[in-house]
């Protein structure tokens, strides 16, 4: 559906509040149930909502987190950490998702993999991932940047925000906004090609430990693009919201 583009953008500070949770080993696994909410760029796509399992885990230097995971090749005591990443995207829409979206051919979800590197500061941790397709699909590449911060902790609660930017290609950017000559149409879809784009996000993430083996995990985003998402004759609107609530067990 259309609205995977965002659910995978803020699903990424949810799983982060539950793989930073401070109680976590070295060695860990956690499942769990996530249901979301949350807009779309598209016209006339509507809101989705959303109910999926998540595995996320920790043995040593591997992870998997849900809908990524990978190897730190090198970590230190302080926190700091440059893995090698694949994961799967959730971008992408069918031509039957609205009727502005009719007569487009699909875009597809990807396989992506790059660097991850995140190191504590200021009391926080900065993240940065470096992202290919390796799947064929969108052949671009993404960087993301953000920095997350608790502001209130207590022994069962975490509340902390974050803030952050990612940075889209042109060629990734096309394939998900533009529309070829052979899309178009003459009374309400002209060609465009998209250019590289920006998108800015700000959010909060919540857990609550409910007993030594069940956490509850919360979280809200607000996410606003740039023109070249905005200029595409399939988007009505230049920003998204989501949220999301999942209950986790640690094993």
């Amino acid at each position: 559906m259309v609205q995977r583009l965002k659910f995978y953008t803020g699903l990424i500070g949810l799983i982060g509040v539950a793989i930073h949770t401070p109680s976590l080993a070295e060695r860990s696994v956690q499942a769990g149930l996530v249901t979301s909410a949350n807009s779309s760029f598209y016209e006339d796509a509507g809101n989705e909502y959303y109910f999926l399992p998540l595995v996320i885990a920790e043995y040593d230097r591997f992870y998997l987190q849900g809908i990524s995971g990978g190897y730190r090749f090198y970590q230190d005591d302080g926190g700091q950490s440059l893995a090698l990443e694949i994961r799967r995207t959730f971008d992408g829409y069918s031509s039957d998702d609205s009727d502005a979206l009719e007569g487009m051919a699909d875009r597809d979800a990807a396989w992506e993999a790059g660097l991850a590197y995140e190191v504590g500061i200021a009391g926080g941790q900065a993240k940065a991932k470096l992202m290919q397709d390796i799947s064929d699909t969108h052949k671009g590449l993404s960087v993301r940047v953000e920095y997350e911060r608790p502001f209130w902790t207590n022994d069962t609660h975490m509340l902390s925000w974050y803030a952050g930017s990612e940075y889209w290609n042109g060629k990734k950017t096309d394939y998900y906004f533009g529309v070829s000559p052979e899309e178009a149409t003459a009374a309400t879809r002209h060609d465009y090609t998209a250019d590289e784009s920006y998108r800015f996000y700000l959010g909060s993430n919540l857990v609550k430990r409910i007993d030594d083996n069940i956490s509850l995990l919360a979280s809200a985003e607000y996410l606003r693009a740039d023109d070249a998402v905005d200029d595409s004759p399939l988007t009505t609107r230049q920003d998204q919201w989501s949220a999301y609530i999942g209950v986790f067990y640690e094993f």
